[in-house]
């Protein structure tokens, strides 16, 4: 069973990051209301839809592994998505692929392999609604401390792609209390507030995460959305429903985001040599 969740986990974030770059290839027809929308405009649009589609048929697989494992070994598989994601923008986007990217891509390979043989399998605690509650306000408190606050260009874009990050975080968690207390009943779901605080959240992360394509590029964005999409189910799998953390988890936890910043940092060192 650990296996097959891991497999569906890997698969789910593969589809994210595969979305993400398509979405990002095709982000070109996002505002344009008043060019023409010629063959170019056309063609931008399709790909962007079929992006949209594929980084949300991600929760599917998404959700029958968080049957087996905990949120934040789940969402820990965002680093290999990272992977995927740096792959495809150097495929599709043309994007420069660093020597480092390699090292840290087998960094994280390693990290989520020792840390999903290291969960254990089960529903683990049930969330109060309370600390769920409190686990909501955080992204909403962050946006609205973004839009008041001094920050432009570039630091805009990585902040909103921070917002789209811990949305994403508290679309896992949400989808793992959903499937705690219904399983595969989906109807069920219907009946439930979590579901609509899941597509609340899920409409956060898209919007925060398009305007962050429209300012910055996707290999400065894209790293940042995944680390906070891993830390955050990580630190609600504690808080919130109470999942015990061993010390080699946390290790692999920081290892994976640690890669993920050297990612982003590699990025923004080669933006500075640039002429």
């Amino acid at each position: 069973m650990r296996i097959s969740a891991s497999l569906l986990a890997a698969l789910a974030y593969s589809l994210l990051a595969a979305g993400l770059v398509l979405m990002k290839k095709g982000i070109g027809w996002w505002g344009r209301r008043r060019a023409p929308r010629d063959a170019v405009w056309r063609r931008d649009l399709g790909v962007w839809t079929a992006g949209f589609l594929l980084s949300n048929a991600y929760i599917i697989p998404v959700a029958l592994a968080l049957r087996t494992l905990p949120p934040h070994v789940v969402a820990a598989f965002a680093g290999l998505g990272v992977v995927v994601m740096i792959l495809l923008s150097r495929a599709w986007l043309g994007e420069r692929l660093r020597r480092s990217d390699a090292a840290y891509a087998v960094v994280m390979g390693l990290a989520i392999g020792l840390l999903s043989l290291s969960a254990k399998t089960g529903a683990g605690g049930a969330a109060s609604d309370l600390r769920l509650a409190g686990a909501a306000a955080l992204p909403f408190l962050l946006l609205a401390g973004g839009l008041f606050g001094r920050i432009a260009g570039r630091q805009r874009a990585v902040f909103l792609a921070a917002v789209s990050g811990v949305s994403t975080g508290m679309i896992v968690v949400l989808m793992r209390t959903l499937v705690q207390a219904f399983g595969t009943r989906v109807v069920d779901y219907f009946g439930s507030p979590y579901l609509y605080l899941y597509l609340g959240f899920s409409l956060l992360a898209f919007l925060a995460l398009q305007f962050a394509f429209k300012l910055d590029s996707l290999m400065r964005t894209g790293p940042v959305q995944y680390a906070a999409s891993i830390l955050y189910p990580a630190l609600c799998s504690v808080l919130v429903f109470g999942n015990p953390v061993r010390p080699v988890q946390v290790a692999a936890i920081v290892a994976i985001i640690l890669a993920v910043i050297g990612i982003l940092e590699g990025v923004r060192s080669h933006e500075v040599k640039k002429p």
